[in-house]
């Protein structure tokens, strides 16, 4: 895993990165920002100029204005305030389709990127460091945090900025000592903000790194749900998940609480502005120092003034968020990738008699003292096959995967069609080689698209390849037929029929060289029998390897290697 204080140092180097990359959007946006703080700011000045007209005050500072009739006067006044307003309209447009928008594409940037970097992750990784959970919750509650400071988080920036500029401008050109007054409280904020966010953060981490957990927890569960109703442990299961679900949700609320003190803070010194205005400030209109449209026009700057003060608290509450959540992404981005899955350019390979050439092949786990097997060499011509048999533990499954290229970390030499497989690109191969694992993974998706994936295939095309998994009368006797929906892991089906359903996908990719690691375990033999008899016909020309614990699975095998 990645250290903290360089994945923070990666998060702040994403994010500008992306900002430099998208720079004309941007500037367009704080433009657009400026703009609409610049006219409400006016709106309200031109409020308190309209109050000095009708009470017969000349507190425009511009001499020339008051050269022109009073109704003309009136007309330019009120035509100020209505363009200003429609300004404002169309500066919140343009933000919102600049800043606003780029909320939503970095969101959709920061998930293809994980799943960019997760697919090519070792399996270690996967299975230890980052766990479907922890990627679900980074994907999700990460991702959605995130994404502001690229965006609204931004918008809130740039008028805290803009807005509160103007209005302390137009402040202090109405009169100096009232606007120090009103804003003398503002002096407690920086301190008390710091604690506040210092505080959040802690909180939100914990609470992030808590969903990873339960959502682990979460999936492990429905992953043995049948194994529950077996053993009758439903109701623990049932009622342990209640249990974190209620310790997430009081780590969730504990940081949204701490968030929300932020509003008190705020909303504390705007009343406090506001009173100290009103006690000098009718002073000073008593006094005749200051004129009534004045008066009013510093009550709206104040007021005014609260927005950048409010979103001043969530300005930093948000970049310390999403900053964070930056960083747990990071992690995912520069955890190092696995050398058999590195993207290459793609190579011809020689379209000869042999498909797959092994030479010497020996294995042996890092923690063993022995091999796992040793000097294997197999040659497989073009359309033949293979069966690799043996007992539990002799390596057959290993074989298997260093055979289809998913495992490098082997002794010996490997080729296919001539060339090794370091020197072809992973896509290339998985386009060519088709692989159907002991255990079936299945998507929480359809039928027709747990066997489509990303191909364009007809529904004649999906139910010729149920047919070769002898699946087909299966789904049609479902209600839904192709469109029956699966669970996670294709929980509601039987043990068989996941079998067949991963075998069907894989024959819909048409491979060249298809490897069967031992399944169909789980079907019964006149199923098998009709199985087998399809692959044979249908796959003529296509190498197949497969391995089995039954000798009967391999009676269509060219060739058999047993493994001791």
């Amino acid at each position: 895993m990645t250290d903290p204080i360089d994945s923070t140092r990666q998060a702040k180097k994403l994010w500008f990165n992306y900002i430099v990359k998208h720079w004309p959007v941007y500037l367009f946006g704080f433009i657009t920002v400026m703009i609409t703080d610049f006219v409400q700011v006016l709106a309200t000045r031109t409020m308190g100029w309209i109050l000095d007209f009708f009470a017969g005050k000349n507190s425009i500072p511009l001499d020339q204005f008051y050269t022109y009739p009073r109704e003309k006067q009136f007309f330019i006044l009120f035509a100020v305030m209505v363009g200003a307003y429609i300004i404002q309209m169309f500066g919140r447009m343009g933000w919102r389709l600049t800043l606003g928008r780029q909320t939503h594409k970095a969101a959709a940037e920061l998930k293809r990127d994980i799943w960019n970097s997760a697919r090519m992750f070792p399996k270690k990784d996967v299975e230890q460091n980052f766990t479907k959970g922890l990627l679900m919750s980074l994907s999700t509650s990460d991702v959605n945090s995130a994404r502001f400071v690229y965006g609204f988080s931004l918008v809130a920036l740039a008028d805290f900025m803009f807005l509160g500029l103007f209005t302390l401008i137009t402040m202090f050109s109405i009169n100096v000592s009232l606007s120090l007054w009103s804003l003398a409280v503002l002096l407690f904020l920086p301190p008390a903000i710091r604690f506040l966010s210092e505080k959040e953060i802690d909180r939100y981490r914990h609470a992030q790194e808590y969903l990873g957990k339960f959502n682990d927890l979460c999936s492990q569960v429905v992953a043995t749900i049948r194994l529950q109703r077996i053993t009758q442990t439903g109701e623990y299961w049932k009622g342990r998940l209640n249990t974190e679900a209620d310790m997430y949700r009081e780590k969730r609320l504990t940081a949204v609480n701490t968030s929300l003190l932020y509003i008190p803070l705020m909303g504390f010194t705007t009343v406090v502005s506001l009173l100290v205005l009103f006690g000098l400030g009718i002073h000073y209109v008593l006094e005749g120092k200051m004129s009534v449209g004045d008066f009013v026009a510093m009550q709206g700057l104040v007021v005014l003034l609260q927005d950048p003060l409010f979103e001043l608290g969530f300005i930093i509450s948000d970049w310390r968020k999403g900053i964070t959540s930056l960083a747990r992404l990071c992690e995912v981005y520069d955890n190092d990738q696995d050398e058999v899955l590195e993207l290459k350019e793609s190579l011809e390979t020689e379209e000869d008699d042999i498909t797959l050439k092994g030479e010497e092949l020996t294995f042996q786990f890092e923690d063993s003292d022995e091999p796992l097997f040793k000097k294997i060499s197999v040659s497989l011509e073009r359309g033949k096959r293979l069966g690799i048999l043996g007992p539990i533990g002799s390596g057959k499954s290993t074989l298997v995967e260093i055979l289809s290229g998913l495992r490098r970390d082997h002794d010996g030499e490997l080729l296919f069609h001539g060339s090794k497989f370091s020197d072809l690109a992973h896509k290339d191969l998985r386009g060519k080689i088709g692989h159907v694992p002991q255990k079936p993974f299945l998507f929480a998706a359809s039928i027709r698209e747990n066997i489509k994936i990303d191909q364009d295939l007809s529904d004649e095309k999906i139910w010729n390849y149920l047919e070769m998994a002898c699946l087909d009368q299966d789904v049609r006797d479902f209600p839904d037929g192709l469109d029956t929906p699966l669970g996670e892991w294709g929980i509601n089906l039987s043990g068989g029929q996941k079998q067949r359903l991963t075998l069907a996908r894989a024959l819909a990719r048409d491979p060249d060289v298809l490897f069967l690691d031992d399944c169909l375990s789980a079907v019964d033999t006149v199923s098998e029998e009709k199985i087998l008899q399809n692959l044979n016909e249908h796959f003529d020309g296509k190498t197949i390897v497969w391995v089995a614990h039954r000798q009967s699975t391999l009676k269509y095998c060219d060739e058999i290697l047993e493994l001791e």
